[in-house]
């Protein structure tokens, strides 16, 4: 038998460790998509800085425009500052990092892009140029690729952890809410259904041995009431019924002398007729006088 306060008491604080849970869970979300969004758009704001480079390199080829060769190391300067802040996100796997540090070599080519202008052949150096911009322009994109599917796949398998872990806790907040339900609330609608019954008076309230202890001491505690108030009103009808009998018996007993003093009263009356001695009359008169004196103490009883 189980106190109704101590189990409110663990069910709301239960219900409000779970409910704390999913604000945990809810704050993690955000954080976490909060996160990879910004290393998402680091990535993409890379790829664009590399990709408008490549463009200003291959059309100053071209054009064998030495001299908008050599400005563009500059803008490889930026695109490396990029490189470097994405690279030390502790979010992005180890394995990415050290491949990015032993793949991405952003400053060879900015010092190629210088030495063009004062190369004997510049032809060569150009094709040489090129190429490490081809090669660093394919791992950057199978970089932001792979980057931002593994990112968004984080984001699922959070969701999808989060999701089952809200499944849980909502099975755990239904289980408390019933069993809270099932022993207090069950035992007062049982206790209200038998108000209905006129019974209810003599034999008292019933309740289930799983009922909570504040029920069941209250329901005992009416009980006992009921138990005293039966007591009082059986003491209370037993002085009526002895005065009811007795005031038979008075009524009963004058009745019997009234009979007495008249039968007695006509015998004399006879005896005077016929003139029976002193002696008759004498013993006539003493049962008279008994038979007043009974009426007279059932009067005054």
């Amino acid at each position: 038998m189980r106190s109704l306060k101590k189990m409110s008491y663990l069910v709301f604080m239960g219900v409000a460790l779970l409910l704390l849970l999913v604000i945990i869970f809810i704050v993690r979300q955000y954080q976490l998509s909060e996160q990879y969004d910004t290393i998402i758009t680091q990535s993409e704001k890379m790829v664009f800085q590399l990709l408008t480079i490549r463009e200003q390199l291959t059309t100053s080829l071209i054009k064998q425009d030495w001299k908008a060769i050599a400005t563009t190391a500059n803008q490889l300067e930026d695109l490396n500052s990029s490189i470097a802040r994405l690279q030390e996100n502790p979010l992005i796997p180890g394995e990415f990092r050290l491949g990015m540090a032993h793949q991405v070599d952003v400053s060879g080519i900015a010092i190629a892009s210088r030495e063009i202008l004062s190369s004997s052949d510049k032809l060569t150096n150009s094709l040489v140029l090129q190429d490490k911009m081809r090669s660093l322009t394919e791992y950057l994109l199978q970089f932001d690729r792979i980057i931002g599917s593994q990112m968004r796949a984080k984001v699922v398998a959070f969701q999808t952890v989060m999701i089952g872990a809200l499944g849980v806790i909502i099975c755990l907040i239904s289980f408390s809410l019933i069993l809270l339900y099932k022993k207090a609330l069950i035992p007062l609608l049982h206790l209200k259904r038998q108000t209905t019954d006129n019974d209810v008076i003599s034999t008292g309230f019933l309740y289930d041995k799983s009922t909570c202890s504040e029920i069941t001491i209250f329901v005992d505690s009416v009980n006992s009431l009921l138990d005293q108030m039966k007591n009082r009103s059986a003491t209370q009808e037993l002085p009526h019924t002895l005065s009811d009998e007795l005031a038979s018996i008075i009524n009963e007993s004058n009745n019997i002398s009234n009979g007495i003093i008249n039968y007695a009263q006509l015998l004399k009356d006879s005896y005077r007729e016929v003139e029976m001695g002193n002696e008759e009359m004498k013993i006539l008169q003493n049962i008279i006088e008994g038979a007043e004196r009974i009426a007279h103490l059932n009067k005054q009883i």
